[in-house]
């Protein structure tokens, strides 16, 4: 029998840099909600690139009641998006970034003492620029800056159709899926620092707020669903105006609502719940008249399980509505009080509302 001659297997004279960035677009197209997309990004290129520092900067306009575009960037403020308790800036302080939004072109330049280059890139949404990806001391890199841009293209298309999904479809705040990877999130790097963008920043208390519509069902019962809908979506833009850039709002299910508050701390959370429950006190809903809310707050502490703190702000809720509802009801300060006893629960043991 004769022996068949076998062709050697070539060697592999794949680009390197190509063969990294297709590694960068496998490892973001694997990620199945927006918070893991980006950093998976910022992971990426601090692994492909040389640079000082990365941040990835979110745009949105200061005044949360008007869409933002391009007529009304001076009054537009940037944070940053891996970084929860990251105070918003107005983006007018920052030439670069202001520029960077208005042209939609990427930005490059030396800035004095910094080895390197400050490079901003946009990332377009739908109309307009909706983050901004800004590279601190990169090292020249040639013609990378193509490649980077369109790797920005595919985070970006990505990012669209995950925060898509996040988004209630009624209310538009964030649904119940994205609440559970928000807070575990925010529990497990509470007071932690991000090596990839923000230098130490000093551990602050978070307060998750859980809110109630006081009998919500007559309104379905009496008026039918189509006002109740209408009572949802208000409400949710009463949240919208009355809390802070930074906070985070959430659809819980149903009538039923989560606001988690950055940097704040319970006894702090008190007023400013306070306020809202006000607000919407005398707030007249179409057809439905005035309406009012139950409130339970309670702390986010450090070292934590998700399923306590949230079984925490349950509780207290729960006792608002016992009470007379139409109140906020602060779970340390009944505790403290002695008007509740302490929960510790063991993960998994709670069940809400």
């Amino acid at each position: 029998m004769t022996a068949q001659y076998i062709k050697p297997r070539p060697q592999n004279d794949a680009d390197p840099l190509l063969i990294s960035y297709l590694d960068a677009i496998v490892a973001l197209t694997c990620q199945r909600e927006a918070l893991g997309l980006t950093t998976s990004l910022i992971d990426s290129l601090c692994r492909h690139l040389r640079a000082e520092r990365f941040r990835l900067l979110s745009i949105s306009n200061f005044n949360k009641n008007d869409e933002l575009d391009g007529g009304n960037l001076q009054g537009a403020v940037v944070r940053d998006w891996l970084e929860p308790l990251s105070v918003p800036v107005p983006i007018r302080y920052d030439q670069d970034l202001l520029a960077c939004a208005r042209t939609r072109n990427r930005i490059s330049r030396k800035l004095p003492g910094m080895q390197g280059r400050r490079l901003i890139l946009p990332i377009i949404g739908v109309g307009h620029v909706t983050a901004m990806l800004v590279i601190e001391g990169i090292q020249e890199v040639g013609g990378e800056d193509e490649v980077l841009a369109r790797l920005l293209q595919i985070f970006s298309n990505q990012l669209y159709l995950l925060s898509r999904n996040e988004l209630d479809g009624l209310t538009g705040l964030r649904n119940r899926q994205s609440f559970d990877e928000r807070i575990k999130h925010l529990v497990l790097n509470a007071g932690h620092r991000d090596r990839r963008a923000q230098p130490d920043v000093a551990a602050q208390q978070n307060c998750l707020a859980l809110l109630d519509i006081d009998f919500f069902k007559m309104v379905n019962d009496k008026y039918g669903h189509l006002y109740g809908d209408e009572v949802l979506v208000q409400f949710s833009r009463l949240m919208s105006r009355a809390f802070r850039h930074q906070d985070m709002m959430f659809r819980y299910g149903g009538e039923e609502f989560a606001v988690v508050l950055i940097g704040m701390a319970p006894e702090a959370s008190v007023p400013v719940l306070e306020s809202f429950r006000r607000t919407l006190e005398a707030y007249e809903f179409p057809q439905v008249g005035c309406k009012t809310v139950s409130i339970g707050v309670a702390c986010i502490a450090p070292g934590e399980s998700v399923d306590t703190i949230i079984n925490r702000a349950d509780k207290a809720l729960y006792h608002a509505k016992l009470n007379g509802r139409n109140q906020v009801c602060c779970y340390e300060a009944l505790v403290a009080e002695g008007k509740l006893a302490p929960v510790t629960v063991a993960t998994g043991d709670i069940e809400l509302f």
